[in-house]
């Protein structure tokens, strides 16, 4: 597969930093010979971009851990008692508050929140508890996230002593996520919605189709997460976020 990368520094409206991280992205996927949008696509430039606040970040790991107890059968008290005791109620957006408060439950609903443990990775990664966000070939270590959060539920320091990376750290992060999840749509729209099982272009990897990739699951809520991170489009809360490419 020859897949051809555009030329950063050409682009006329991309700033020097917005062209140097496009540049090293390109790095990272040609060794994948992930297939790239042909051209000018870029994230904000660090200057512009206003990220959330550290401490609203650590609250909405806390609001995304009690929905997906909940979603995955703990009982409703558990949950509710977690916002309560760390005063989140407010961080929640409308639907989670539904959910949270929820009699019963629809397990479509609770299947689609538990991928919200993926997008609790990215924020702790934010964070800085986890060192790394790696190729996104398949689900992230959820016995280190539970060790990480579950450790913290009491400890209001986890909010009132949150910091965050480097907002260049959380662009580089991204830009290259956004290209990866434009592979995974284009591939959808282009390719009878079949990619490599760990988003490898490279070689005769195994295809399946996107909708069963759990890493097309796991890039769709990195993708998620960074943006509201950076504030892309100045979502009204965490259920408002877009992931365009």
């Amino acid at each position: 597969m020859v897949v051809k990368y555009p030329s950063p520094e050409t682009w006329s409206y991309a700033t020097s930093r917005q062209a140097q991280r496009a540049a090293r992205s390109f790095a990272v996927l040609k060794r994948r010979k992930v297939p790239v949008f042909p051209g000018p696509l870029f994230v904000g430039d660090d200057k512009k971009v206003k990220m959330q606040s550290a401490r609203d970040v650590a609250r909405r790991v806390m609001v995304l851990w009690a929905v997906d107890q909940r979603a995955e059968g703990f009982p409703k008290r558990k949950s509710l008692g977690l916002i309560k005791q760390l005063d989140l109620w407010d961080s929640a957006t409308p639907s989670e508050k539904a959910f949270l408060k929820a009699r019963t439950l629809d397990s479509e609903d609770c299947r689609r929140r538990v991928w919200g443990l993926e997008a609790i990775w990215v924020l702790l990664w934010a964070l800085r508890y986890v060192r790394k966000l790696d190729w996104p070939k398949g689900m992230c270590n959820v016995e280190s996230l539970v060790d990480i959060v579950i450790t913290r539920e009491a400890d209001r320091s986890f909010i009132t002593g949150a910091k965050l990376r480097p907002k260049a750290q959380i662009l580089d992060a991204q830009d290259l996520t956004m290209r990866i999840h434009w592979a995974i749509r284009d591939a959808v729209l282009r390719h009878d919605g079949v990619v490599p099982e760990e988003l490898d272009w490279s070689g005769d990897k195994e295809r399946i189709q996107a909708t069963m990739c759990p890493a097309a699951g796991v890039v769709e809520q990195r993708h998620h997460a960074l943006n509201w991170l950076l504030n892309l489009l100045d979502p009204k809360d965490w259920d408002n976020v877009e992931t365009p490419t």
